[in-house]
């Protein structure tokens, strides 16, 4: 399996992987006002994003986390897999959302893995998301690799966030690192994910900003062509 962690800060990947940081991680999004809001405005995209989409056999979700969206993608497939590098996010996400499903109700796999080396075949999932990975990863070649492979497992559509190199928190940031030396963000330019998606055969249909000011942060949906 491939490293992901090598090119990411390590302290923060300790402390991701710790069991008290995934369970300070989860409470972030129950207590913390700027979490409640990005978790809600996330929420909004996802459900008309997937009013477009409308319900799929499988979807994976990569990175899950702790499962913060895992009731909402249950509600529209079959199937739902959940992977993350981290075995304690894995293990958290099991023990809160694992349940045996009663009859008829959807599926659940979990399945520990890195997002540059998914161990799913080609086209083998109709719907992969991934969301608030990309900004972690510490080199374009990276971010790049990482957008190819979620393109590569998925059927039809791809929902992926990534912090925009034109957004304005990432045009004042940069005037931080000019003056402050501040350290720059992981961009990715978002006619580059565009070309990315058209040599994997996808189309952007939507890409929506998560806030004008104060998130850099882009959630995009692409379908095959």
């Amino acid at each position: 399996m491939t490293n992901l962690h090598a090119p990411m800060q390590q302290s923060k990947l300790h402390n991701y992987n710790s069991t008290r940081g995934a369970e300070a991680y989860k409470a972030d999004y129950r207590n913390k006002l700027h979490r409640k809001w990005s978790d809600k405005r996330e929420r909004a995209l996802l459900h008309r994003y997937f009013a477009h989409i409308g319900p799929v056999d499988t979807i994976l979700d990569l990175p899950c986390g702790h499962g913060r969206l895992s009731d909402f993608l249950r509600s529209r497939c079959q199937q739902l897999i959940e992977s993350d590098w981290s075995f304690t996010m894995v293990s958290l996400n099991q023990k809160d959302h694992g349940a045996e499903p009663a009859s008829g109700q959807p599926t659940r796999h979990y399945v520990r893995s890195t997002a540059l080396e998914i161990p799913l075949p080609d086209r083998s999932v109709d719907v992969v998301v991934s969301f608030r990975l990309s900004h972690h990863l510490e080199t374009q070649e990276l971010r790049e690799r990482h957008l190819r492979e979620l393109f590569r497992v998925a059927r039809k559509h791809v929902i992926v966030t990534w912090f925009s190199a034109t957004s304005l928190k990432n045009l004042l940031r940069e005037v931080r690192v000019k003056l402050a030396g501040k350290k720059p963000k992981n961009v990715l330019r978002n006619d580059r994910v565009r070309a990315i998606a058209q040599e994997a055969g996808y189309t952007q249909r939507m890409a929506k900003g998560l806030f004008l000011i104060g998130s850099g942060h882009v959630l995009g949906l692409f379908s095959r062509s």
